[in-house]
C-alpha cells in the first residue's frame, strides 16, 4: 500500500494538508514533488526544517486540533488531503465535514482493513465519486471532492445519526463483553 501512496504523492499538484504522515520516505517524496507548491503536515514525525512544510510559525510538529480544521482554513482552500485514519479517528464525526469543506480536488485516507466500512458508508452520502485500494491488511480510499457540497443543516444531520450510530455500537459492544 505504501508504494500506491508514493504513486500518488508523485502525481499530486498544488497544496498539500497531511495528517499523521510520519514516515520519512512520504514525507522526503513531498518535499522532492515541485508540483507542490504548499504543504502543511500535521504530525509528530520528521527531522529537521524544510522550505516547503509550513504551519503556523511553528514548524511540522505543532500540534492542531481536527476538530476545528474550518477555523485555520478557508473553504475549498487545500487541494489535496492525505491522512492516516489511525490518528483522525477519534474525530471522525468532525473530521469529514471539515475535510469536505477545505478540500477541493481529492482526500487520500489510508489506514487498517477493519475500519474501512464505516468510513467508505460515511462518506458516500456527500459524494458517490469513491475510489478504494485494498490489499490483504491496509486500504486507500480516494474521494473526490471536487463537486461535493455541504450546509450546516446537513452536516448537523449527519454528525447526530453517527452520534448515535456510534453510541449504539459502543452499548453493544459492552453488552455482549
Amino acid at each position: 500500500m505504501k508504494e500506491e501512496i508514493l504513486k500518488i504523492i508523485d502525481n499530486m499538484q498544488g497544496s498539500l494538508l497531511g495528517i499523521g504522515i510520519d514516515d520519512e520516505t512520504m514525507l522526503e517524496k513531498i518535499e522532492n514533488n515541485s508540483n507542490i507548491n504548499l504543504c502543511y503536515i500535521l504530525s509528530n514525525g520528521g527531522k529537521g526544517k524544510n522550505k516547503k512544510f509550513k504551519l503556523f510559525k511553528k514548524g511540522r510538529s505543532k500540534k492542531v486540533n481536527i476538530k476545528k480544521l474550518k477555523k485555520y482554513f478557508n473553504k475549498k482552500s487545500i487541494d489535496n488531503i492525505l491522512c492516516d485514519y489511525r490518528v483522525v479517528k477519534r474525530f471522525i464525526r468532525s473530521f469529514m465535514s471539515g475535510s469536505i469543506y477545505i478540500n477541493k480536488k481529492k482526500l487520500y485516507i489510508y489506514g487498517d482493513l477493519k475500519d474501512l466500512k464505516s468510513l467508505k458508508e460515511r462518506y458516500e452520502r456527500y459524494t458517490k465519486d469513491i475510489e478504494l485500494i485494498k490489499n490483504k491488511k491496509s486500504f486507500l480510499l480516494i474521494v473526490n471532492n471536487e463537486k461535493t457540497k455541504t450546509n450546516i443543516l446537513k452536516d448537523l444531520i449527519y454528525k447526530i445519526t453517527d452520534l448515535l450510530n456510534d453510541s449504539i455500537d459502543y452499548l453493544t459492544d459492552l453488552l455482549v463483553n
